[in-house]
């Protein structure tokens, strides 16, 4: 069930460590690995939109500005295997990256994936990428391996086709690429408004997660 926390409540929720939890069905056992992940990005991108897609199937119709963050948890399962991914979406609210405290990034600590949200037709929210980013990493312990994301060109269905008069499109899709591949994310498109390309970027998370998951197990198998 989706929620807004407020500070009281997120408290305990900021001691999150990802892990594996091994839960018996009727069938077989389901690995469940939790996945915590924030979803940023400046205001009225989109974000909310995008995760209440993927989190109910359903395009939201009412709109609520996210005054700072919002919670919920979707099940993913990973194809032909016996494991889900409980990603654990922390859906940050807009409001200027440069006017946040620590307490407003705390949202970040223990955090796995993040996902940066921009709108092509606000050439700022393209712009704030970065500094959205920095926030995110800021919160990274020493030594920490670098923090893994993807990149969403959201409300694409305003972009019209190739050289569409009517477009209202500021950001071109090889700008957002090339802002990808510099930053080490992984470039998504999407329209909420339609529906189009939303589950993309979740799925692409949660099979990460998974790998990252089985190479680290890998790993310590081999230096046992």
């Amino acid at each position: 069930k989706r929620q807004t926390m407020n500070m009281e409540e997120l408290g305990a929720v900021l001691t999150f460590t990802s892990g594996l939890v091994s839960m018996e069905t009727t069938h077989k056992p389901v690995n469940m690995l939790r996945c915590k992940v924030a979803v940023v990005g400046d205001a009225c991108v989109g974000k909310t939109a995008l995760v209440q897609c993927f989190h109910s199937n359903n395009y939201p119709k009412n709109y609520l500005m996210t005054s700072w963050v919002d919670f919920c948890v979707k099940q993913v399962k990973v194809p032909d295997t016996n494991v889900a991914v409980e990603l654990y979406l922390f859906d940050a609210g807009g409001q200027s990256v440069f006017n946040q405290t620590e307490a407003d990034t705390s949202y970040f600590d223990n955090v796995n994936f993040v996902m940066v949200v921009y709108d092509v037709t606000n050439k700022e929210s393209f712009e704030s990428v970065t500094t959205w980013l920095s926030k995110a990493k800021s919160r990274r312990p020493p030594n920490s391996p670098p923090l893994a994301g993807v990149l969403v060109a959201n409300k694409v269905d305003l972009r019209g086709e190739p050289g569409d008069w009517n477009s209202r499109a500021v950001v071109s899709q090889a700008m957002g690429y090339e802002l990808a591949k510099a930053q080490g994310l992984e470039y998504f498109e999407t329209s909420a408004a339609l529906q189009s390309g939303n589950l993309d970027p979740f799925h692409f998370i949660a099979d990460q997660f998974h790998h990252k998951y089985a190479d680290t197990v890998d790993s310590v198998s081999r230096d046992a």
